[in-house]
């Protein structure tokens, strides 16, 4: 997103893959450093993303070709398990590779369970046994496979020739799993492609997928969003630069059980609609029907989306509604002109489509859209004066949006909804006396990125339940989170500013705030690591207390010391955050041993004296006295709701030298 800051602006990394996509279109030649053969066969990909699910795409009257039998490398969709359902074989064999020769290394699986519910992950554990001939078993890349096709974060073996994997399993039926050496070579969305021939392959696992119950979700006064971004395609983003690795792998925007697994857990955070971004569609577009191919495979896979949708909501299952993000000025800037194409387009394509009904979410009696405009009114009333026309509101209920609104209140007064605000205390946004919107976020950076100290980390969670209490404070009708998957920034050297070190959109696996469940353990562009559940967990333990009319329990989340910190000195200082519940005071114990008692309710912070401590592995605990929860904020699964509540506490290891 273009950030607002002080009348300056960051394009991120999305403005970059546009620009040098313009200049591809309008030249036919392929941008500096990348091969030709490459760019011709990227661009033919991109004529046919559109086709190759089944739909027709026109950009406001363009060309169309109708061929359903294409597939490309971002059309990675699973086979379906329809076929595999028990006593009928899989749509892609599973096979043992070479484990059986004596020659090559062996891989055994065992899996934690043999059944699971839908949307539910499994725990598989990989041992990998050294031969003759391949006697390394250390830091070995091995790759999950469901189905015979990839899915999941691929994983290294320890020093014992150990990986574990998280698989999540989004479909009903008997689901096939092993654990291959190889991955999808030179693939950049490798999730759904076939296990390669003459892998070395594990032994496979049944494990059956059952189906589940769902609530839809509730509290219509108060609609809690997410930020949702469609751009892995081959012309858009690829995971070069992402701060952790998806607990899915690396997939398209595409893949039709992607889209699934990540509706099945939004809706059990207890996301009402997401936000999809197409704020980059059509910079320096003068008219819709010059939106380019990026763009194309954008709104293709934002269909892809609303169809899986639709079929999940025909099976029964709760999927969140849909909004859009239209962009004025994310970088280049286009036309109304433009942007009133872009309604007219969405409303015949989407909104009338009978398949899709119900699945948008509607404000004041009509479709919302949302578009960003990071000039405010000014900047819009000088197009209008340029002759442009307004927006067409006749179809829609728009609102408009800007970013980093505590640099600009005037935005805030003019009832524009924010991106994401550079500040602990998000700014609530006003309309007939109510709030209408707030957005919150697990982290944020303001001017500088997220290197500047004015930026803000994760810290376990303690930013993210100090923004969410001002939710509670205001009670917005619409309340965004911002977001479930980026996953993009710019590389080392390459950030914006006169230094190159201004780095916006996602840094690390501590400066970003993204959501979605990712690796524990993966290596991504900083670093490795990430967060698993943890934010899932965390996300929806704060809805809960948020809908509650008198808060019944307690979210309690320790921003410091971090988790498996290093820590020397004599003192320790502890800090915390809190939402639901007033506790009657608080209680920090170390291994289990008490050191500090009767803290006062009102406080947040708290020095424990280290004095005594042999150095290695230690646990903190600060337990909530007179305060329960309903979640434990685990980062390896899925939370469940707890009958009858626990006490409240929270936890975190971490390393005295």
């Amino acid at each position: 997103m273009k950030i607002v800051k002080s009348g300056k602006s960051y394009t991120p990394l999305k403005a970059q893959k546009a620009l040098n996509l313009r200049s591809m279109r309008g030249t036919g030649s392929a941008p500096v450093g990348m091969d030709r053969r490459r760019f011709r066969h990227m661009s033919d990909l991109a004529a046919g993303t559109a086709l190759a699910l089944g739909i027709v795409l026109v950009c406001a009257g363009g060309a169309t070709v109708h061929a359903e039998s294409i597939r490309l490398i971002g059309d990675q969709t699973p086979a379906s398990r329809s076929s595999a359902l028990p006593g009928s074989a899989p749509a892609v064999p599973a096979h043992s590779g070479r484990n059986a020769n004596p020659a090559y290394r062996s891989i055994t699986i065992q899996a934690n369970r043999t059944a699971i519910a839908e949307g539910q992950s499994v725990v598989i554990t990989a041992k990998v046994k050294a031969s003759l001939r391949q006697k390394r078993i250390t830091d070995l890349s091995l790759w999950p496979y469901v189905d015979g096709r990839q899915w999941g974060a691929a994983e290294k073996t320890n020093q014992h020739g150990l990986a574990k994997f998280m698989i999540p399993l989004p479909e009903v039926g008997t689901a096939l799993i092993q654990v291959a050496e190889k991955g999808p070579a030179g693939l950049n969305f490798p999730v759904g492609q076939p296990l390669p021939n003459q892998s070395q392959a594990s032994d496979t696992i049944e494990v059956r997928v059952t189906a589940r119950q769902f609530s839809f979700p509730k509290h219509r006064r108060h609609l809690v969003g997410m930020d949702y971004e469609p751009w892995f395609t081959p012309l858009n983003m690829r995971w070069n630069t992402a701060e952790a690795i998806p607990l899915l792998g690396k997939y398209s925007s595409f893949n039709r059980l992607v889209i699934r697994q990540h509706a099945l857990w939004l809706d059990q955070m207890g996301i009402n609609y997401i936000l999809i971004d197409w704020s980059n569609n059509l910079w320096g577009k003068t008219r819709f029907s010059q939106c380019p191919l990026n763009a194309k495979q954008l709104i293709s896979a934002t269909t892809q989306l609303l169809k899986t949708y639709a079929q999940m909501r025909k099976q029964g299952i709760a999927t969140p509604q849909v909004t859009l993000l239209l962009g004025i000025d994310n970088g280049p800037v286009t036309t109304t002109t433009a942007i009133n194409g872009e309604l007219a387009w969405i409303y015949q394509n989407y909104i009338r489509n009978p398949r899709f009904g119900g699945l948008w979410l509607d404000y004041h009696k009509k479709p919302l859209i949302v578009i960003f405009n990071g000039g405010g009114q000014t900047f819009l009333a000088g197009k209008l004066a340029a002759g442009e026309p307004p927006i067409n509101t006749r179809d829609f209920t728009v609102r408009w949006m800007a970013s980093q609104l505590q640099n600009a209140p005037q935005f805030a007064r003019a009832g524009y909804w924010s991106w994401m605000d550079g500040s602990i205390h998000p700014i609530p946004v006003y309309r007939h006396g109510q709030c209408e919107d707030l957005t919150i976020t697990p982290a944020y950076f303001a001017d500088g990125g997220w290197l500047a100290p004015t930026a803000r980390a994760r810290d376990n969670g303690f930013t993210y339940v100090r923004e969410f209490n001002a939710a509670l404070r205001y009670r917005p009708r619409f309340l965004n989170i911002c977001q479930w998957n980026e996953f993009a920034g710019q590389t080392i050297g390459h950030g914006y500013g006169p230094g190159h070190n201004v780095y916006v959109d996602c840094y690390d696996n501590h400066l970003n705030n993204d959501i979605e469940p990712t690796s524990l353990t993966s290596c991504a562009y900083r670093g490795c690591g990430g967060w698993g559940f943890y934010y899932l967990n965390l996300t929806r333990a704060c809805i809960n207390v948020y809908h509650q009319k008198v808060p019944r329990t307690t979210v309690l989340t320790i921003g410091s010391p971090d988790r498996n910190a290093a820590v020397s000195g004599t003192i320790l200082p502890v800090r915390w955050a809190c939402i639901g519940k007033p506790p009657q005071s608080f209680t920090v114990l170390i291994d289990g041993r008490k050191v500090g008692g009767d803290i006062n309710p009102a406080a947040r912070a708290y020095n424990v004296r280290l004095k005594g401590l042999k150095p290695g592995r230690h646990e903190l605990a600060l337990r909530a006295i007179g305060a329960v929860s309903l979640f434990r904020l685990s980062y390896s699964h899925v939370a469940r709701r707890l009958h009858p509540a626990i006490p409240a506490a929270a936890r975190v290891t971490f390393f005295v030298r």
